[in-house]
């Protein structure tokens, strides 16, 4: 089986956890572009913006800002 490819969440939260506070949208979703080797424009962007939205591993904190919380994610097992 063919290991799954890392999702626009899944970047979020590698880089999240790697940072330890709270990011704001627009340098986290460069960061993820950067690392996914992605486009950088408008349309991509609000595409990620919108996947973020949906993983209920990241936290949204207001103002712009997103935080990953370890304790929200639940152990597999």
């Amino acid at each position: 089986m063919l290991p799954r490819k890392k999702s626009e969440a899944d970047w979020a939260v590698e880089i999240l956890a790697e940072k330890q506070e709270p990011l704001h949208y627009k340098p986290l979703l460069q960061e993820i572009a950067e690392r996914m080797g992605r486009k950088k424009d408008a349309n991509t962007l609000t595409s990620m913006y919108t996947r973020l939205n949906l993983d209920n591993r990241l936290v949204y904190q207001g103002e712009g800002y997103w935080f990953y919380d370890s304790n929200r994610v639940k152990p597999e097992g």
